[in-house]
């Protein structure tokens, strides 16, 4: 396992972080007990940055809601905290549709809750999540009560360091060039079907942002599994990606080997997030990128996967 530092915050990181939204019920159902091993595996294996939100509580998870964080702040209580970076988010419930609130108040009430459930007296970083939600309806109060919600816990010493985590490349670009912050969160942009991240990196680099990307596997739609059953997607597109699955299965390798290996070959990008929820996928990752690149058979997959390329995905509905 390698490790970089976050931008200017002096925060060293796995480059494989533990993302905990699988444990929160967001891609199927788990076990507590299940969950909890794998947490203690991930920091075995090297990993020691965790992420999750208060949002990540679905309904089908089969131990309750706010579930991520609580299943976390359990499975890491035995672990020196000085030894984990440890992020959340604000701003976004786990309620079916998601509620957003972004003002001042209950941003600061949100990482209050978030300490408790997570067990620790503060977090490393905090994200507002998914500000471009409801055809960015919340954006105005994110961006000036939110981020200064967040202000005032890092002075208080409640949180390290603040960001967002949003999706839309435009907005990204807007955020970053027009707003202070540490770190940002940046999902489904450095993958084997879109590669938008890396138009940001000069502007991130030049502001000192610390760069944390995310969903290697596109929230599960480069998987054998397929995605979820919230995701935007089209049943032509899904053709794309079982053409790129059938042409992997026939020649004995994992699409989701080789998504996460191209999406950990970037030395620009400091970090990134995976989700999963059991203990042998968990080992079976750190595997594949402690493994050899077959770049002929990535090229190839890549290349089966061009209709897709870089497509806006609306997972957020944000109104251009």
């Amino acid at each position: 396992m390698n490790y970089n530092t976050l931008g200017e915050t002096g925060i060293i990181v796995s480059e494989l972080g533990f993302g905990a939204s699988g444990i929160g019920g967001m891609f199927g159902k788990t076990t507590k007990s299940e969950a909890l091993r794998t947490i203690h595996q991930a920091f075995n294996r090297g990993i020691n940055y965790f992420d999750t939100s208060p949002a990540y509580g679905r309904h089908n998870s089969s131990f309750g809601p706010l579930t991520s964080e609580i299943i976390l702040g359990k499975g890491l209580e035995t672990i020196n905290r000085s030894e984990i970076i440890l992020s959340s988010k604000a701003g976004k419930t786990a309620s079916l549709p998601p509620k957003f609130n972004f003002k001042y108040d209950s941003i600061i009430n949100s990482v209050e809750s978030s300490l408790k459930r997570l067990k620790t007296d503060y977090i490393d970083m905090v994200f507002l999540h998914d500000i471009e939600y409801d055809e960015g309806k919340h954006l105005d109060i994110a961006m000036n009560e939110g981020l200064k919600a967040l202000s005032q816990l890092k002075k208080d010493g409640k949180i390290r360091f603040y960001g967002v985590s949003c999706y839309p490349i435009e907005l990204l670009h807007k955020v970053i060039e027009n707003y202070d912050m540490d770190v940002i969160l940046i999902h489904n942009h450095y993958t084997l079907i879109n590669d938008l991240l890396l138009e940001l990196i000069s502007k991130i680099k030049n502001k000192g942002i610390g760069l944390i990307n995310a969903s290697p596997f596109a929230s599960g739609l480069l998987t054998q599994k397929g995605p979820p059953d919230w995701y935007p997607i089209a049943q032509t597109e899904l053709s794309v990606v079982k053409q790129a699955t059938d042409f992997c299965i026939k020649n004995g390798i994992s699409i989701e080997k080789i998504a996460l290996q191209f999406s950990l070959r970037n030395s620009k990008i400091p970090t990134t997030l995976f989700s999963c929820t059991h203990e042998k996928t968990l080992n079976q990752n750190i595997d594949w990128i402690e493994a050899p690149i077959d770049m002929l058979m990535m090229e190839k997959i890549y290349s089966i996967l061009e209709p897709l390329r870089n497509k806006d995905f609306d997972f957020g509905a944000f109104n251009r």
